[in-house]
């Protein structure tokens, strides 16, 4: 045993001569009465938590699936993450606004949340005409400074664009990821290098599933992508989606989608050449899309996709 004197004996000590047993009594009624507040006010808290749960749960529950920290605050105090994402000044830009174990799940309850309030918004892709109109407002945005605009009918950006869009208010990419995901590098006068061009596209897969990526198959029993996982045509990004997790009814996983096709056809216009306003969000399915970019025609007419050569549907976790 220690020569040292324990913390009880040296308070035993103190009190020689006194009522230990009444002092030790005392006592425990004072933390008796202590936990009993603590704990009253611990029952009031978990009920406000649990009747907040009840209100809300199927966003509740994507966000504890997801692991999420608190939301990030400015030094101004703001705690609105897309005014957080847009007003700060790009080299004091920190990590992600909210992290978590797959914060993916909040971008798809933002696609869903456009898809059920019908938002609208411009498809428009690279075109260096489009830029130039003004109809590129996504790829605008992130050469300036100043908040995220909503969408609308002259706000211009292209499938992958939109789930960026709805990361960026979501909150869980940044404005440094955005721009390293898609600003194209462009001359002075909004044209771009052939060089640059494919290099942007060589690496969009890699970019957009840095995890890895799998082949979706379509065997029963193979895997299938999960909610919140980007689903993309080719590694090249002929076309760029989001998982629901369900199953659509043509047995085939259902998406998040932002295109024209498969709802309204896409027809050139002499002003805009190949875009159009549409649904900010469909909701349809790998073999809807597949079978609407075979039927696609260029502006003469000649098929964009010839069916003797089989997509390859990619899938996996996104950049965030």
């Amino acid at each position: 045993m220690s020569s040292h004197s324990s913390p009880i004996s040296r308070y035993s000590l103190s009190v020689a001569g006194g009522d230990l047993g009444a002092i030790v009594a005392a006592t425990l009624r004072r933390l008796e009465s202590s936990f009993n507040g603590v704990a009253s006010v611990l029952f009031r808290d978990t009920e406000a938590i649990a009747r907040t749960s009840r209100g809300g749960a199927d966003t509740l529950q994507n966000r504890a699936d997801a692991g999420l920290g608190g939301i990030h605050r400015s030094a101004a105090g703001r705690s609105d993450p897309v005014a957080d994402l847009a007003l700060n000044p790009p080299d004091r830009l920190g990590p992600p606004l909210r992290t978590g174990k797959n914060p993916g799940l909040l971008v798809a309850d933002e696609l869903d949340r456009m898809y059920r309030t019908g938002e609208k918004a411009r498809w428009a892709n690279y075109d260096d005409k489009l830029l130039k109109q003004g109809l590129r407002k996504f790829e605008h945005w992130l050469r300036i400074e100043g908040p995220l605009a909503p969408l609308t009918e002259h706000y211009g950006l292209n499938c992958w664009e939109m789930i960026g869009y709805a990361g960026a208010r979501a909150g869980v990419l940044d404005k440094h990821q955005l721009r390293d995901l898609f600003q194209l590098p462009r001359d002075p006068d909004g044209t771009w290098r052939e060089g640059d061009m494919n290099s942007f596209i060589e690496r969009m897969e890699r970019k957009r599933m840095p995890g890895g990526s799998r082949i979706y198959t379509g065997e029963p029993g193979s895997p299938r992508p999960q909610r919140g996982d980007i689903v993309m045509w080719n590694s090249t990004g002929d076309h760029v989606t989001m998982a629901t997790g369900r199953t659509a009814a043509d047995g085939s996983p259902e998406l998040y989608s932002f295109w024209h096709a498969p709802k309204h056809p896409l027809t050139w216009d002499e002003a805009t050449e190949y875009s159009s306003v549409t649904d900010a969000v469909q909701v349809t399915s790998v073999n809807e899309l597949t079978e609407a970019m075979y039927n696609m025609r260029l502006k003469d007419g000649e098929v964009l996709y010839d069916r003797s050569i089989p997509f390859e549907i990619h899938y996996g976790r996104g950049p965030w």
